[in-house]
């Protein structure tokens, strides 16, 4: 009795013990596979607040020569915005280039770029201080605000100000989400957790709602500053940003939080991205595997940029084009099946689009009407500029040889073109459409119910509703000859097998499409779901 009353309680605490596991945390990406370089940007001042916008990385780092100051007062610098061109590996490719409109008696940055809404949200000092050097956005005394700029003529033009700047304390380091309506930001407003809180503000109807706190899972009574909203290429909405508390291990830390998970928890970035150093201003490319992210451990300046890289289970965009093999144009309604697993129709430009995991291999199988099948291997290789390269499958015209068409079928007694008759008839509106010499004939017949003058109406408008529907579709009526035979050509007879089936009659309902010397539809076995009824 005793064995058995031990059994029950041990499976009762194992059975609690799995049922109290707490959800496993998404990790951002894979954090083991971190590898991190210094950037051959810096220079010898303060180098931070990086921020991807297209192919270029901007950046806040110092000018000497200052608008009007002469050239020779090197011990007044400010902040200004900068930018480098990289390749699809992140890596710069360009000497830096200052942006014109952040050179100013203000401190400029760090930003953060909509893609969606074309803005640029960026930081810049409330007022001018000329006593502060080289740690400037670590200066309480310095009071920060939020702008927004966007391109006008290819340059930066400042379009309008946060509502909730105030000169009596800073409200900056602006993270806007992907789809524009919510900024993150921080601000040493009262009322908060700490020397510096994260805050949020959602825009609706082009009004910003009053900031609201993030609340003490994120807030601490240190500071929490420099945050950064990840796009669509990561399996949560992660909020990433610095602080001096959450367990940092030396002054600011880099940390993430899932904001779509309530559960989720706030998670240090392990080495080599934290040190013992500040380590902040994080920001990660949503299409490729890489990011950067400041620091000041011992490197070229007192703060430097970093690119790190690191592997993430993503799906990349590609492209399938196809072109007829002699006119090099483009096949619009071909069919292209994806390994086996997704068919998808061409467009007029002759292009499907897919996902598919980095390394992968698919076997991409297309067909048209007209043209002979044709298949590829393709393999995803190394993205570049956000997707990769589009593969290109050619198909050779077929001539005077068969090709599939289905034929149109009717609901009994009926004459009106259905969902799946239209599909097909669009097909060979799209055939047509690439021959324009082409002349198709159509063959209506009912099944063998019903008297035979009717049956020969009957039959007639059948082939006169596939004639209006290619007509409307911009098919010459010269080039359609349709007819119909009513009873007299069925493919089941009753008088040879007996009774027929409900699919037997349906089989007889059909339009079949003939384009002479060239291809003729062939029936096409029903199966349930291919028409609204069956009688």
């Amino acid at each position: 009795m005793k064995q058995i009353l031990v059994i029950i309680l041990t499976m009762s605490l194992l059975f609690h013990f799995v049922q109290a596991q707490p959800k496993k945390q998404t990790d951002i990406f894979d954090l083991s596979s971190t590898k991190m370089s210094e950037l051959s940007i810096n220079k010898v001042w303060s180098d931070f607040g990086p921020a991807i916008i297209g192919d270029d990385l901007y950046f806040t780092s110092f000018k000497d020569v200052i608008k009007g100051l002469s050239s020779k007062s090197k011990d007044v610098p400010f902040y200004d915005l900068f930018k480098v061109k990289t390749d699809s590996s992140g890596k710069a490719i360009s000497s830096r280039v200052l942006i014109p409109e952040s050179e100013t008696r203000f401190h400029e940055g760090p930003i953060s770029w909509c893609d969606k809404t074309g803005e640029m949200f960026y930081t810049q000092s409330n007022y001018v201080d000329p006593a502060v050097k080289y740690k400037a956005f670590r200066n309480e005394g310095i009071k920060l605000r939020i702008l927004v700029a966007k391109q006008v003529g290819g340059s930066w033009e400042t379009v309008s100000e946060f509502p909730y700047n105030n000169a009596n304390y800073s409200v900056g380091h602006p993270a806007i989400n992907v789809s524009g309506d919510t900024l993150y930001f921080s601000s040493d407003m009262s009322g908060g957790y700490g020397a510096t809180d994260l805050y949020y503000s959602v825009r609706k109807n082009g009004q910003w709602s009053e900031p609201e706190n993030l609340g003490s899972e994120v807030n601490t009574a240190g500071k929490e500053e420099f945050p950064f909203i990840t796009g669509d290429g990561f399996p949560g909405r992660f909020l990433i940003f610095a602080s001096t508390a959450h367990g940092s291990i030396g002054g600011l830390d880099l940390f993430y939080k899932d904001l779509r998970d309530p559960n989720s928890k706030v998670v240090p970035f392990p080495a080599p991205i934290n040190s013992v150093n500040d380590d902040f201003s994080m920001c990660l490319s949503d299409q490729f595997e890489y990011g950067y992210m400041t620091s000041d451990r011992p490197g070229t300046g007192s703060d430097d940029i970093y690119q790190f890289t690191f592997n993430r289970n993503l799906d990349y965009l590609k492209e399938i084009l196809v072109l007829d093999l002699l006119s090099k144009k483009p096949i619009q309604g071909a069919t292209v099946n994806l390994c086996n697993l997704k068919k998808s129709n061409t467009g007029s430009d002759g292009i499907v689009s897919m996902k598919f995991k980095k390394g992968s291999i698919c076997d991409v199988k297309v067909s048209a009407a007209g043209y002979q099948d044709n298949q590829k291997l393709v393999y995803m290789g190394t993205p570049k500029n956000g997707k990769f390269p589009r593969d290109t499958i050619f198909l050779t015209q077929e001539v005077k040889k068969e090709v599939t068409l289905r034929n149109v079928y009717y609901d009994f007694d009926k004459w009106n073109i259905l969902p799946e008759a239209a599909a097909e008839l669009d097909r060979l509106v799209i055939l047509m459409k690439e021959n324009p010499t082409l002349k198709v004939e159509l063959a209506s017949h009912t099944d063998e119910r019903g008297d035979i003058p009717y049956n020969i109406r009957l039959s007639q408008r059948r082939a006169e509703s596939v004639v209006n529907y290619l007509v409307s579709k911009g098919i010459d009526k010269s080039r359609i000859k349709a007819q119909g035979f009513g009873k007299s050509i069925l493919i089941h007879n009753s008088i040879v097998k007996g009774k027929l089936t409900p699919m037997e009659h349906r089989e007889n309902r059909r339009t079949e499409i003939i384009i002479p010397g060239f291809i003729k539809a062939e029936p096409v076995k029903q199966v349930k779901g291919d028409f609204s009824m069956i009688q």
